[in-house]
């Protein structure tokens, strides 16, 4: 296994490549290492592990077209398979949703854990990454309240997009709230007979994120 670091078009990335890549990849949106223990797992067995830093960015318009640019670049220089498997935890959800709202085309799917997708439950109101957010989105506290382009406002456009999606989420969580988050999603597809793979955690808060048992992960990241 090797590790690279290196910075591209102005941000650092980490590139992590198994003893013998299958040309899979797990690109997680943000918090690399964090409870990355099914990625650890991937890795052994072929799939590279992929991260691109546009952190505070919140999933905006400017962090997806970054995105896009470093995916083609990494697909070649990696040789890579062109469609990426994205892994969004908490904040990371907004990029992986965003990302495969727009370029559907280079996704394979996506596993979502604790996902932010409504812009009006966080980044929590007063705190540096809410004044952080309306900075990126050109927003002020009174364009935010009429604010409509969080994912939650998209499921429509985003499910027609067919992309194999499972969420693991703590049904406690007070953090990024689950009945506004990851519960609207599932409420959504429910509503629309749209059958989405989830484990929900009852008495779990917004950490641990992850399964202590990863097998359900690797088995939707590995199912044809």
């Amino acid at each position: 296994m090797k590790t690279e670091n290196f910075e591209w078009n102005g941000y650092k990335a980490t590139v992590i490549l198994p003893d013998k890549p299958n040309g899979k990849w797990i690109w997680k949106t943000e918090f690399l290492y964090a409870f990355d223990q099914a990625e650890q797992k991937l890795c052994e067995m072929g799939y590279t592990r992929v991260y691109y830093q546009v952190s505070d960015m919140y999933g905006s318009d400017r962090a997806v077209r970054l995105m896009h640019e470093f995916h083609k670049y990494v697909v070649q220089k990696y040789e890579l398979e062109m469609k990426a498997i994205l892994f969004g935890f908490s904040r990371g959800g907004l990029y992986a949703f965003n990302y495969a709202l727009y370029y559907p085309e280079y996704v394979s799917k996506i596993y979502f854990d604790a996902p932010v997708l409504d812009l009006k439950t966080w980044p929590h109101y007063g705190s540096e990454e809410y004044n952080q957010f309306l900075k990126e989105y050109h927003l002020d506290e009174e364009t935010h309240r009429t604010f409509q382009n969080s994912p939650i406002d998209n499921l429509k456009e985003f499910f027609d997009r067919n992309i194999p999606i499972f969420v693991v989420a703590g049904g406690s969580d007070e953090v990024v709230p689950f009945e506004k988050n990851s519960g609207a999603l599932l409420k959504f597809a429910r509503s629309h007979k749209i059958e989405v793979e989830n484990i929900i955690k009852p008495t779990c808060g917004h950490h641990p994120h992850s399964l202590e048992n990863v097998e359900p992960i690797v088995s939707f990241v590995e199912h044809k």
